[in-house]
């Protein structure tokens, strides 16, 4: 054999095999075919990166580089069409072993019947790969990569079987898919996130279903991740998508009550104190009805000054989270009320800043103390940057632009960079950072006009 022949690789482009010419393997297009005018074409479940790496030694050293090795996986999986790589079956596993677990929060519930679904559906199935590989905590591109894919499978897939609404929403591989399309955007890192025609498509498939007694188990666990992951997207999204409103149409139709305040499975005899959320459902309602309020721009008519009254009444109701252990509900519940405050009807302007100077300060002593890893990243950015719109010195920024850059390092949501780029846009724009303590509300006003 030549010492030609001996350069010639079989990695190559198809063109290049088929000419026995040795290929530089550059994507997406090599030399040697922009050379001669040639169709550059892979052969189909390629396992190499657009910039030529195998996946399998990416996989392998991106695995040893972020200590991911010690999550005990599950066994192979039969992972569908078009997923055959390996390494969509390592983002599944992924997905099982770390994301499913804190989808809404941390528990031990019974997460099996999503994960069943995953391998028989491969719409539901691309999702997961999307939302895995988005937060796959390291460094390699791969795993955006094989997200893009998935998450341009799932939603190409998907508009067949959304052609009836009726029937898709008892479908609970399509819900699924869509829940987590929404979970997908709420924390891609490439783009701006577009969650609002998820949520809303989510809403509209929930509006179909209902409890049933007949339920198993891990089906019943799945009807209320599902129902929660909802509620949690439609509430406290709001802030980054000006044009999500999910809730205002279909929170009668949900029939929430029928699956938080009562049983909905024979297994539960009593109904479930414990909520996924963090709170009860109740008080994300609370969340998107406060953000709609603070949204106003217009002096409230009467009918608005009431609406204002009404859930000041409801939040106050919730001042106990302040005193909870956990410092993400303190903050939640602080963020509400610099919403409410911030349009209070009832009090001068002076006593209005005041109020929330108050309120601010409670809450920057409360940022250094929460866990971060514990829960969706949104549920700590969304009173992070209410919180951070209201700065005003360069402490107090400081405070609020170390516990995003936590969250951004740790890859636990892409939300994190939009936050920085929006609060540092609106600190530029509303009052240049100082030593100062003098409150000011445009930047909070701008947060809310801009969405």
């Amino acid at each position: 054999m030549s010492s030609s022949a001996k350069l010639r690789t079989r990695t190559g482009c198809l063109q290049c095999r088929k000419r026995r010419k040795k290929c530089d393997e550059a994507r997406p297009r090599c030399t040697g075919c922009t050379r001669n005018a040639l169709d550059c074409e892979w052969p189909a479940g390629d396992n190499q990166l657009p910039d030529g790496r195998s996946l399998r030694w990416t996989t392998r050293a991106a695995v040893a580089v972020s200590g991911l090795s010690s999550i005990r996986l599950r066994p192979p999986v039969a992972t569908p069409e078009p997923f055959q790589l390996e390494e969509y079956a390592y983002l599944y596993r992924y997905f099982a072993s770390t994301i499913l677990p804190r989808l809404v929060r941390q528990s031990s519930l019974d997460q099996t019947h999503m994960l069943r679904l995953g391998p028989q559906f491969s719409p539901l199935f691309g999702a997961m790969a999307s939302v895995a590989g988005m937060q796959l905590p390291c460094t390699a591109r791969w795993p955006l990569h094989l997200a893009l894919r998935g998450y341009l499978h799932a939603i190409q897939s998907l508009q067949k079987s959304l052609t009836d609404i009726t029937k898709a929403g008892c479908d609970d591989r399509i819900l699924a898919t869509v829940v987590l399309l929404s979970v997908f955007e709420s924390c891609r890192s490439d783009a701006n996130p577009a969650v609002a025609p998820h949520v809303t498509a989510a809403g509209l498939l929930l509006t179909q279903r209902r409890p049933s007694e007949f339920r198993t188990k891990a089906a019943a666990t799945f009807d209320r991740i599902c129902v929660e992951s909802f509620l949690y997207h439609a509430s406290l999204m709001m802030l980054f998508d000006s044009s999500l409103d999910a809730l205002t149409e279909s929170r009668t139709e949900l029939g929430l009550p029928l699956y938080f305040d009562g049983t909905t499975s024979p297994t539960s005899p009593r109904p479930v104190e414990n909520t996924i959320l963090q709170a009860s459902y109740k008080f994300f309602l609370l969340i998107a009805d406060v953000m709609k309020l603070a949204r106003l721009s217009h002096p409230f008519d009467g009918a608005e000054v009431v609406k204002w009254r009404n859930l000041d009444s409801e939040l106050e109701r919730w001042r106990d989270l302040t005193r909870s252990s956990d410092a993400s509900l303190a903050l939640c519940y602080l963020a509400v009320q610099i919403l409410l405050q911030t349009v209070n009807p009832d009090i001068t302007p002076t006593e209005r800043i005041a109020r929330v100077r108050s309120l601010l300060d409670g809450g920057l002593h409360r940022v250094p103390l929460v866990r971060i890893d514990l829960y969706p990243p949104v549920y700590l950015l969304w009173p992070l940057t209410i919180l951070g719109a209201i700065s005003v010195s360069v402490g107090e920024r400081k405070i609020i632009q170390e516990c995003v850059a936590l969250v951004a390092s740790r890859k636990l949501g892409g939300q994190a960079a939009w936050v920085q780029k929006r609060l540092e846009r609106i600190w530029v724009t509303s009052t240049p950072a100082s030593e100062s303590s003098e409150l000011s509300l445009v930047g909070l006003q701008i947060l809310l006009a801009q969405g």
